[in-house]
């Protein structure tokens, strides 16, 4: 089985139930091997490229400095205020503003208002944050990844047209630019590893299903495939 092949799975070969245990399992091997990699990895945990995002909104359109911004942000996450999937919820009245009534816009506000932000820049802060929220969850069920991983597969797949390693096979090939991608680009690409596809045979699931059980528990695909190499070599010492 091939990258290649995993890829062209259709969507309608996948089984919700597998999908849940691919979770359960994923979780699992995160907790046992996580220790074992890098310290620093870049954008782990995929709520945290939602985080980045919001503190974007902030540093521009709040007039803090970045600095400022980003501890801001940092400190309203702290506080569980800025789920995407909430926010995505929130309604955006006809004068383009969130709505002051929500619970969460409300304190939210007075918090930015607390930190000296003027209240025609809170209005435009939440307001973006709230469209884009609502946005990623029309198009992209609420995943940030599921875009990143879009246009990452469309640099993948327009490089690998171009170029031809002769010394290697079109999913080996495959393999080695997708790892680059993930490590040039920190994209939340999946997958580039050998074990990965040795994985998904051996627990009868497929891409589709493993790359939708990574964004439910919100882990970075890169990072589950070298949680997955750990994993495999671990247990089937090879």
């Amino acid at each position: 089985m091939t990258m290649a092949q995993l890829r062209k799975v259709s969507g309608k070969d996948t089984k919700p139930e597998r999908v849940a245990a691919l979770e359960v399992h994923i979780g699992n091997i995160y907790a046992q091997y996580r220790h074992l990699l890098p310290v620093d990895y870049r954008w782990e945990d995929e709520h945290s490229r939602w985080n980045e995002l919001v503190y974007c909104i902030f540093a521009e359109l709040t007039q803090h400095s970045y600095m400022d911004a980003r501890s801001l942000s940092d400190k309203i996450f702290g506080l569980n205020l800025l789920e995407l999937d909430d926010l995505a919820n929130v309604q955006i009245m006809e004068d383009g503003k969130a709505d002051p009534k929500n619970p969460r816009i409300r304190t939210v506000s007075e918090i930015l208002s607390i930190n000296g932000i003027e209240q025609s820049d809170i209005d435009k802060s939440l307001s973006a944050i709230c469209k884009v929220a609502q946005s990623i969850q029309e198009n992209y069920d609420g995943k940030i990844q599921k875009f990143l991983r879009k246009y990452g597969e469309e640099i993948v797949n327009e490089f690998d047209s171009h170029v031809s390693f002769t010394e290697v096979d079109r999913g080996t090939q495959s393999r080695i630019l997708v790892k680059w991608i993930q490590n040039t680009l920190a994209m939340p690409l999946a997958f580039s590893n050998v074990y990965t596809v040795k994985f998904c045979k051996k627990q009868g699931v497929n891409y589709l299903e493993l790359a939708e059980a990574a964004d439910n528990i919100g882990l970075n695909g890169s990072v589950l495939d070298d949680l997955i190499e750990l994993y495999m070599v671990d247990v089937e010492g090879k």
